[in-house]
């Protein structure tokens, strides 16, 4: 989980704690985490699968792909 969300949620566990939120803000905000966390997870995995399909193209050196073009 990256800081920023893992600080926002201590801020949210202590507000929770002191009694700060009404049931349905809590609701809310529990799925607004949950939600955060599949987004940054499938983030991660596109970026996987980005950084795996660049590596598969070609590196052929300039120099040599003009020759082979020529």
């Amino acid at each position: 989980m990256s800081e920023a969300l893992t600080s926002l949620q201590e801020r949210y566990i202590s507000l929770k704690e002191q009694g700060s939120l009404d049931e349905a803000a809590q609701v809310l905000f529990a799925e607004l985490f949950a939600e955060a966390e599949r987004l940054q997870a499938s983030n991660l995995t596109l970026r996987r699968t980005i950084l795996k399909s660049s590596s598969k193209e070609s590196r052929m050196s300039t120099k040599l792909r003009d020759a082979l073009y020529e």
